[in-house]
């Protein structure tokens, strides 16, 4: 009988050891299942983040594309704008260059005119 209680004290030595384990296993797995549950609502956090993101990125985009166009329309107009200016400024100054030549011309009229009095 000595022989068989040994072996039922090892038994239940070993049961209880078992048990121990399994309660600190059980014990473990919760703390891993509560982070899994964290980590999955982080990556839905960031999966929404990462959607909203791209959502103001492409809005970003075509509004770039369209204030580009818009550039790119008033740049032309500037342009246009400058020759038409360039044009008028090179009339303006032959026109200039035609009045102050007449001038010189009236002057030395005027001119000779006096010294022919002068001289009468």
């Amino acid at each position: 009988m000595t022989i068989g209680l040994l072996l039922d004290a090892a038994v239940i030595a070993l049961l209880v050891a078992a048990g121990v384990f399994a309660f600190i296993l059980n014990r473990k797995l919760k703390k891993l299942s509560e982070a899994q549950a964290a980590l999955q609502s982080s990556l839905e956090a960031f999966s929404s983040a990462a959607g909203k993101a791209d959502e103001a990125l492409k809005r970003i985009e075509t509004q770039g594309v369209v204030r580009g166009a818009e550039l790119q329309a008033a740049a032309a107009r500037a342009q246009r704008l400058a020759t038409d200016l360039s044009v008028m400024t090179a009339a303006g100054e032959r026109v200039a260059d035609r009045i102050e030549a007449a001038l010189n011309s009236v002057r030395a009229v005027g001119a000779s005119a006096r010294k022919d009095r002068r001289a009468a």
